[in-house]
């Protein structure tokens, strides 16, 4: 993709690929592979490359990527060999993408459905089959619709900032060679030359086909130059100043139109299906315009086609194009710089005090405010301030249309004003500022704005002038790509954060409990340390489930993850092991202290779970706990969890309802 930075997106894909545990692969809106799969399970990668399956799975994609592409959320399918998959489209302005991702058994049921199939439909044998289906993860279509959300959510941040920053990029990089060329052009040239070095620029940068400069004379504008396929044609035309034209004269902005009325009337033939016109201006006169024919001319191009038009102004203020181009490296500068010191920051409050700081020191201003919308209570707040008392401005709400801030977040374009008091808009005066003078810009994220930026009170008492408005508006362009770069990075956490916690209770899952299990029991190994493991498991939960409901009995798996986390120490690991069944892992602690604090566990279980259920047989929820202690009861991760689970089993058959250390029956 041309506006993809692949090498930036593969680190990210891969990242998010190994943190959820499912394989993640970038797709184009035609059904183009952009990034293959990364984390593909060794299942996957046999059905797709058995001869048989790799139709399937290939007209499996296409279908489902189609299906996909009319929707705006995440869309989960099942594929061949029972696996599920998710598919989110993600469009940026007219650009659509797709991320696929999952390959995993949404249920039990799915994965013993695979292990009917017969394995040689999949070239491969029943054992391999048996040993590929075990490794894969069982997923429920929730947990795997929720985690595609947030990986999309994160993925699409990274395809935005790359998309943004690469078509700024390519702005810059024209804008540059736009203003390399101008500064070629010396004070001493004819006007004809000038305009000779216009036009080529214009023809070969931005692909036009047909293009004239014409002279205002009277109520006519003349050809004075042409270039591209039709310009023997365009060198004879004379078009009168009416219709289209009069509002690009008097209105001194660019038009186009492609309305056959509208060129006729200008005195074109029928070898013109469309026109784009651009005032030459000079000494905020229009001296003259710039038409483009028979082509197509987006939005940006068109702006900086303007600033060339802006800076022709006539063959004697060649002079006036030097100024702007010695502009135009300061707008160069300002970029690197907002690159270079913007977009490494990733804590959001540090990086909105580095945008307002950059700001104020670029315009020279005394005072200035970031702005940011705040979803939930749907208005502006401040987030940060500069050379105001930030007390002063907690409170400050402002919705869109409410004074300077709300009137440039909902319009979303630039204000600079040399003195509010003298405002067309009715603004109120700006009692607590030295100056009237102010700029205030948005912070735009594609077509949503984010924000506004506000600067006033110039150290040097001067106003704001245009330029400073444009400067700032290209700063806000690096400033918003830096933000939303901090939202990718505060996403990724919370992602990484979801991936090892138990989604009902909160507790850390089975995921985490063996990485940690496995660091401890090195640690302890290698530090002649000892730690104890608790096994944990809730009295006649089938019964109370059966006689309760389900949801009662996540409210007993919610209370009891407390009140266990109430009851042990900082450097203790609590998490669900699987159904009504918890571990502990007690670093450095003996057999005997291991037993006072699961028997502290099981006493606060049964006391503080009150009685509320109608058809449960029991006057108490209680728990029954096994304990194994490194390296008495087990030197290796399946011996100890097995004696926890041997003395839980004790526990049981001695009544349930207490502590069994493995020991006591080994």
């Amino acid at each position: 993709m041309e506006y993809l930075d692949i090498d930036a997106l593969a680190p990210l894909q891969r990242n998010l690929a190994s943190l959820s545990g499912l394989y993640l692969a970038l797709y184009g809106e035609r059904g183009n592979l952009i990034l293959p799969p990364s984390n593909e399970n060794a299942l996957l990668m046999s059905l797709r490359g058995a001869p048989t399956a790799r139709d399937e799975y290939r007209e499996f994609l296409q279908a489902s990527m189609k299906r996909a592409l009319q929707r705006s959320d995440v869309s989960i399918f099942k594929g061949p060999g029972e696996l599920s998959h998710f598919f989110m489209p993600i469009r940026i302005d007219t650009a659509t993408f797709l991320v696929v991702g999952g390959g995993v058994f949404a249920s039990s049921e799915d994965r013993e459905t695979f292990l009917k199939m017969p394995a040689t439909e999949y070239g491969m044998s029943a054992d391999r089959q048996k040993a590929l289906a075990q490794e894969v993860a069982i997923r429920g279509s929730s947990e795997l619709q929720s985690i595609a959300r947030a990986l999309c959510s994160i993925f699409s941040l990274g395809l935005r900032s790359s998309y943004r920053g690469a078509i700024l990029e390519k702005r810059y990089r024209l804008v540059k060679a736009v203003f390399g060329l101008l500064s070629d052009v010396q004070p001493e040239k004819e006007p004809d030359k000038l305009y000779d070095i216009i036009l080529d620029m214009i023809l070969f940068l931005f692909n036009v086909e047909s293009i004239a400069i014409m002279v205002r004379e009277g109520s006519v504008l003349k050809a004075r130059r042409t270039g591209g396929r039709m310009r023997d044609y365009l060198s004879t035309v004379t078009c009168r100043i009416s219709g289209i034209l009069s509002d690009v004269i008097e209105k001194q902005r660019p038009l186009s139109s492609d309305s056959a009325m509208d060129i006729l009337r200008l005195g074109f033939s029928d070898k013109i299906i469309s026109f784009h016109a651009f005032p030459i201006l000079s000494e905020n006169r229009v001296t003259g315009a710039l038409l483009i024919c028979n082509s197509s001319v987006s939005e940006e191009d068109a702006d900086i086609i303007f600033d060339i038009c802006r800076m022709m102004g006539g063959s004697l203020r060649i002079a006036e194009l030097e100024g702007t181009y010695y502009r135009c490296l300061k707008e160069k500068e300002v970029l690197n710089t907002a690159a270079t010191r913007l977009i490494p920051v990733k804590e959001p409050d540090v990086l909105y005090e580095t945008i307002l700081d950059m700001s104020v020191r670029l315009t020279e201003a005394e005072k200035g405010s970031l702005m940011l919308m705040n979803e939930e209570l749907s208005c502006l707040t401040v987030r940060a301030a500069k050379g105001i008392n930030r007390r002063l401005l907690t409170d400050i709400k402002v919705k869109a249309g409410e004074g300077v801030a709300g009137w440039v977040f909902k319009e979303g374009v630039p204000l600079v004003m040399d003195d509010i008091e003298k405002n067309e808009w009715g603004f109120p005066k700006r009692h607590k500022y030295r100056t009237g003078s102010f700029v205030s810009v948005p912070l735009k994220l594609g077509e949503k704005i984010i924000g506004v930026l506000n600067l006033s009170d110039k150290i040097s008492g001067e106003v704001f002038s245009e330029d400073d408005m444009a400067l700032i508006s290209s700063f806000a362009s690096y400033a918003v790509i830096a933000l939303e770069r901090s939202t990718y990075y505060s996403l990724a956490g919370h992602l990484k954060a979801l991936s090892v916690t138990d989604s009902l209770t909160g507790l850390f899952n089975r995921r985490y409990f063996e990485e940690r299990f496995f660091e401890e029991l090195n640690r302890s190994d290698r530090h002649n340390l000892a730690f104890s493991l608790a096994m944990i498991d809730i009295d006649d939960f089938k019964l109370f489930n059966d006689s309760e409901g389900h949801l009662a009995g996540d409210e007993i798996l919610k209370s009891i993850a407390a009140i266990a986390k109430d009851c042990l120490r900082v450097s203790d690991v609590l998490a669900r092991f699987g159904g009504e069944e918890f571990a502990v892992i007690m670093p450095q602690t003996e057999r005997e202290e291991a037993v006072l604090v699961a028997e502290r566990i099981r006493r606060s279980i049964k006391e503080q779970i009150p009685s509320t259920w109608s058809f449960f047989p029991r006057k108490s929820i209680t728990v029954s706990i096994g304990i194994a202690t490194f390296p008495y009861d087990g030197k290796d991760r399946k011996e100890l969890i097995r004696n926890a689970d041997k003395a839980l089993y004790m526990a049981k058959m001695e009544g349930k309802d207490r502590t069994v250390p493995w020991h006591a029956k080994g």
